[in-house]
């Protein structure tokens, strides 16, 4: 090895650093500039490399360079600390810098920091005194605003358009946009357009990225263009935000996601929502697929581009900061993205803009097509880290398979998909299996995403999985609370220890009671241990009371609107609903069931699945239907259909839908193919029936919604009843259980 002298190390280090004296700053490199010279009375000795800015609120910068054949020890720490404590007696920003060519430590006021790993140019050690995150509740306030303004003032009605002209502005403003109060409605939106169209002038592949970006733009209509209060209103938002927004502040989250916390509350049924991915889970999933700054990232579903701007904070964090050369290379060659929605598509190319990533390889296409596999082929990925939508019309699993099939071999991916995504289509699922390896499945939080549980499945590429066991786990409790009209937030600081955790664990593969091994030939999900039978007279008395509202024709959900305001706030009670005021529980007792004995489902029933029976074949009438519902005994409508009729004394259970919902059936009805029914092998009445259709949904809360409580299953389930001495159930102990209730007088026989 050829080694460098310490002039060659300071000469080298004089132009990385640009150490020059200038109008507003002495600096430079040498061994002959003493500290006297430099304007440091009475102290001895001479830095190797310094500058020393004239406004002393500024940082200040002293450096000690080595040969490399120098090790970087104790002595040499011991010197550049001595030198930093020098400039601190006149400075309060001080930062210490010691390099042999290959090591480096780097000293803020003295103490030592998590810095790049090699050298960078001055400005990349002044951004180690700025504040490295930004202020996500000045963001929510001032998007409050925006969004009222542009609703209400501006008459922007669509929500994504609101969206796309907020990002716009913001994008202009961060490249350089004259937008200041006063200005004409016309100026305000020519200076938004031109500053879009030069920040792309550079490369035409981009332009063609501009060329949608203000497509949607020009698209956006306004009712209302003469407000100049509204005009100066949103251009001081925009500023302030902007600010908040600067790169140099930016911890990787997803602006578009905080944007649309506030948006959302204004979304009407008819406009599609869209699922961002927690910036939190975003973090998660960074780390537990070992992504690193030198990786080639894909999301070949990025919506807002969450899961390429954390990539891109992390990687430049890893790099050194956004002041260094690789930060450049990773915005420019290692982050992709593929989006259909042509709208979302801009939000995404406008959300890596605004922090200053004009070159980020994002395609507006289907990423379940035969195109978008080339294109992936094309770009040599490294990782994959997506959130493809759920629903099956968008293909969920044919973009994964699409994504695997074109990544190169050995590559690690990562889907955030519904639990029993892969269970729910096993032909589809094992074709992926025959050439990929599911090595880990992490379930999510069930709060993640609204109606719907979801796990982490990280598959490895082109290698088939065969009978290899799978490690899964789950996450119950991710320490966040909602706060309203502004999402599930991390308010106690309690995530950042919660993910250490769990990536050790996920890493390890051992440590945790949650932990299970899975066999790929039984399911391809995690499966959740049953909750312990603990049942209590409140369960009871929700099935007595559901049936008490049924017989009397009143609606559940209308009861409540109606009952609570007069409960709550003194109103008078209604006299049909007098009834509750008499002997009303308050006191929510357990139940002793020690000495209660299991019997499976099937010993007690002849259990039987609905018939399908569509909308469009119903005929009016006055039969029951009986659907996968919570309420009104399960009753969705009255049809004249007959030729599937199901005995009256029978009970009913969702297994789909509202999973686990018994009801008793005192007429006969239609069950739904969303409900199986139970036909008794005793004799049952609606007391028996009232208590059992109790501890049956009390048991159903174990099967969640995506994974059903299907006939084969439900006919294995075991429950506890009630026993006599032989060991028969106590039918006689079930009726005078119900009878002894407060309000089952109430009972319409």
């Amino acid at each position: 090895m050829d080694y460098l002298s310490e002039d060659q190390i300071r000469d080298r280090a004089r132009d990385i650093l640009g150490f020059q004296d200038s109008e507003t700053a002495l600096s430079g490199v040498g061994q002959l500039t003493s500290w006297k010279k430099l304007g440091f009375k009475n102290v001895q000795g001479a830095p190797d490399g310094w500058y020393l800015p004239k406004v002393e609120t500024f940082p200040a910068i002293v450096a000690e360079f080595k040969s490399n054949a120098t090790p970087l020890r104790k002595a040499q720490v011991d010197e550049i600390v001595k030198n930093c404590n020098i400039l601190l007696s006149r400075y309060t920003k001080v930062i210490g810098i010691l390099w042999n060519g290959e090591d480096i430590r780097v000293f803020k006021n003295g103490v030592l920091v998590d810095a790049s790993n090699t050298l960078q140019p001055k400005e990349y050690y002044f951004g180690l005194f700025e504040k490295n995150q930004i202020d996500k509740q000045r963001i929510f306030n001032l998007t409050k605003r925006i969004n009222n303004s542009l609703h209400f003032k501006f008459g922007i009605k669509n929500l994504y358009h609101r969206m796309i002209f907020t990002a716009c502005a913001l994008v202009a403003k961060r490249y350089g946009a004259i937008l200041v109060k006063g200005m004409s409605y016309n100026s305000f939106i020519q200076s938004i357009r031109d500053t879009l169209s030069k920040s792309y002038e550079s490369a035409i592949k981009q332009n063609q990225k501009l060329d949608i970006l203000l497509e949607t733009y020009a698209g956006i209509k306004m009712n209302i263009n003469n407000n100049q209060e509204a005009i100066d209103d949103f251009i001081d938002c925009v500023s302030i935000l902007s600010d908040n927004l600067n790169s140099d502040f930016w911890n990787g989250e997803d602006v578009m996601a905080i944007f649309f916390n506030e948006f959302n509350r204004y979304k009407k049924k008819s406009e599609s929502g869209q699922v961002f991915t927690p910036d939190h889970i975003t973090s998660l999933i960074y780390r537990i697929t070992g992504t690193s700054m030198i990786d080639k990232v894909l999301d070949a579903a990025c919506g807002s581009g969450a899961f390429l701007v954390k990539s891109m904070c992390n990687m430049i964090k890893e790099a050194g900061g956004v002041r260094t050369s690789q930060a450049t290379d990773i915005k420019s060659s290692q982050l992709f993205g593929i989006e259909w929605d042509k709208e979302i598509f801009a939000l995404a190319c406008a959300n890596m803009l605004i922090h200053k990533d004009g070159k980020t390889n994002l395609e507006q296409m289907d990423s379940s097509a035969e195109d978008a596999k080339e294109w992936i082929k094309s770009k040599g990925i490294t990782k994959v880290l997506m959130n493809p939508p759920f629903e099956n019309k968008y293909k969920c699993l044919k973009i994964v398979q699409n994504v695997l099939d074109s990544v190169p071999q050995d590559i690690v991916c990562a889907f955030i998909l519904p639990d029993n995504k892969l269970d729910k289509n096993p032909g589809l699922a094992h074709r992926i299996l025959r050439n990929h390896t599911l090595e880990k499945i992490i379930k999510l939080p069930e709060q993640i995403f609204s109606g719907v549980t979801t796990s982490i499945f990280i598959f490895r590429s082109g290698k088939p999985h065969a009978n290899k066991p799978i490690f899964a786990c789950y996450i119950e409790n991710d320490g966040l609370v909602t706060i309203k009209n502004q999402g599930r937030q991390d308010i106690r600081g309690v995530w950042q220890g919660i993910e250490d955790y769990w990536v050790d664990i996920i890493y390890k593969q051992s440590g945790n009671e949650t932990i299970q091994w899975i066999n790929p030939k039984e399911r391809l999900s995690y499966k959740l241990p049953p909750k312990p039978f603990n049942i209590s007279i409140s369960d009871f008395n929700q099935s007595l009371f559901k049936y008490i509202l049924y017989s009397r024709g009143i609606d559940e959900t209308e009861f409540k609107d109606e009952i609570l305001p007069s409960l709550l706030y003194g109103e008078p009670i209604p006299d049909i609903y007098d009834f509750l005021k008499e002997n009303f529980p308050l006191e929510n007792k357990k139940v002793d069931f020690s000495n209660w004995h299991e019997y499976k489902l099937e010993d007690l029933f002849v259990l039987s699945k609905g018939k399908r029976l569509t909308k469009t074949d119903m005929i009016d009438g006055n039969i029951n239907y009986i659907g996968a519902s919570a309420f009104n005994n399960g009753v969705t409508a009255l049809i004249g259909n007959d030729n599937e009729i199901n005995e009256a004394n029978t009970i009913t259970v969702s297994y789909n839908g509202s999973v686990g919902q018994s009801f008793f059936q005192p007429e006969p009805y239609w069950a739904s193919d969303d409900v199986n029914f139970l036909t008794p092998k005793f004799k049952i009445n609606l007391y028996i029936a009232l208590f059992l259709t109790s501890i049956i949904r009390h048991v159903g809360q174990n099967y969640a919604f995506m994974d059903k409580w299907v006939l084969e299953s439900m006919k294995s389930t075991t429950i506890l009843s009630p026993a006599e001495k032989l060991g028969k159930p106590d039918w006689e102990f079930m009726e005078k259980f119900i009878k002894l209730l407060p309000n089952s007088n109430y009972i319409n026989l």
